[in-house]
């Protein structure tokens, strides 16, 4: 996965948009070793910062070898700015010059040519930040773990390196119950994330009857990858984290249960639709589909919003080599058939609607609840841990009692 369309593109981006330049437009022949110097030490500077102050917000640790890609990636926004802008100001060009001597010659100009500048910037908004946002959305910097189950709770915890069926190496923790269980919940963080920041998950979990393993993510925390597919591959790492909960710890894992956040109850749904081992799951702050999601935050935009909307998928899918259309969370809640299906959306959630969070209830046709909990988007438990707590394992109980999966 990391040989994808956008890892090629992001790697050879600098050398092909620099020779580009060098190409069409001579005059940026002029090389200066000492402000390019200059410019690779400020940014490097300026970027190592930015992931500092984002990385104590998010209890994180900063990863250095992230510096370097981020100005890679920084550098080839440069060129693609400076090739951009080159080729949209020579745009209309020629109407300008026509229409300044009109001007001049105090003749008429057609009313057309004073929409030149709004077209110019009409087409950047329209394609170069797309692209832009695009590359960013799905292609993103790392941070490490700043906390663990020991720092945080004083649980102990194994550290664990779990191989996924398309080769990558996705990094864990597994945190058995005080006493033997013969149950484990798989927490699925959701975008951005990382098992580090949802180690306060464990808090209102620990010490309720279930050993509990948190991964992180392909292209996320320690684990390898550099593509997020927002839960589409993902699906492949809930899968993988099951696999290894088989083979590695049977009797702890008889009866499996999936938590979700966001990305990751996307990602949990699929992988539950394909796999009949996840005995249970639990969608935390979920969303239906990326084109239902992005078509809801646009529908203020008539016509244009589900234009932008469609455009951006075809974008990233383009990037990522994978299909943001064919992809739906309510179908692989309706595939998991008998298994309990328990839906959690916050109250305060503006990111996700709250029709979504309905939707996957009501696709679900086996046990079922939704709970609408106080708090933002994939921090109820944070704000309600106790009474989270309640909810889930009373749901858990009710439809996995002991003595059957």
């Amino acid at each position: 996965m990391t040989g994808s369309p956008g890892t090629w593109l992001f790697g050879m981006s600098p050398f092909v948009l620099a020779g580009f330049l060098l190409w069409r437009f001579p005059r940026s022949r002029q090389f200066r070793p000492g402000p390019l110097v200059t410019y690779v030490v400020v940014m490097s500077l300026l970027i190592w910062g930015a992931l500092a102050v984002v990385a104590y917000l998010a209890s994180a640790r900063v990863v250095l070898r992230e510096v370097p890609l981020i100005l890679w990636f920084t550098i080839s926004c440069r060129l693609a700015w400076e090739i951009w802008s080159q080729y949209v100001n020579r745009l209309g060009h020629g109407w300008c010059r026509w229409a300044r001597f009109r001007r001049q010659t105090g003749r008429p100009v057609p009313c057309l040519v004073r929409l030149i500048p709004a077209g110019r910037a009409s087409l950047t908004a329209l394609v170069f930040l797309p692209v832009s946002v695009g590359v960013v959305a799905t292609h993103r910097c790392k941070l490490a773990d700043g906390q663990d189950p020991m720092s945080v709770f004083n649980l102990p915890y194994e550290h664990l390196r779990i191989p996924t069926r398309d080769g990558l190496m996705l990094d864990g923790w597994f945190i058995p119950e005080n006493k033997p269980s013969d149950r484990t919940i798989v927490i699925c963080h959701g975008a951005g994330a990382n098992k580090g920041n949802f180690v306060w998950f464990l808090g209102p979990l620990a010490h309720s009857g279930y050993n509990v393993l948190f991964f992180d993510f392909r292209a996320h925390g320690s684990s390898d990858g550099r593509t997020t597919t927002y839960g589409i591959r993902e699906r492949a790492d809930v899968i993988a984290a099951v696999d290894w909960l088989k083979a590695n710890r049977p009797h702890e894992s008889r009866v499996v249960v999936g938590l979700g956040s966001s990305q990751g109850s996307m990602a949990l749904a699929l992988a539950a639709a394909e796999d009949a081992r996840i005995d249970a799951v639990v969608l935390d702050s979920p969303f239906v589909s990326p084109r239902d999601l992005l078509r809801d935050n646009t529908r203020l935009l008539p016509m244009l919003g589900p234009l932008f909307a469609d455009g951006m998928l075809a974008l990233v899918s383009l990037l990522t080599g994978t299909s943001f259309f064919a992809v739906s969370a309510e179908q692989a809640v309706a595939a998991i058939g008998a298994r309990p299906v328990l839906v959690i959306h916050g109250d305060g959630d503006f990111v996700m609607p709250r029709s979504h969070a309905e939707r996957l209830y009501d696709a679900a046709t086996g046990p079922r609840d939704i709970w609408f909990g106080p708090g933002p988007h994939s921090n109820i438990i944070t704000q309600a841990p106790h009474e989270y707590a309640d909810r889930m394992f009373g749901f858990l109980r009710q439809h996995l009692p002991r003595g059957e999966p």
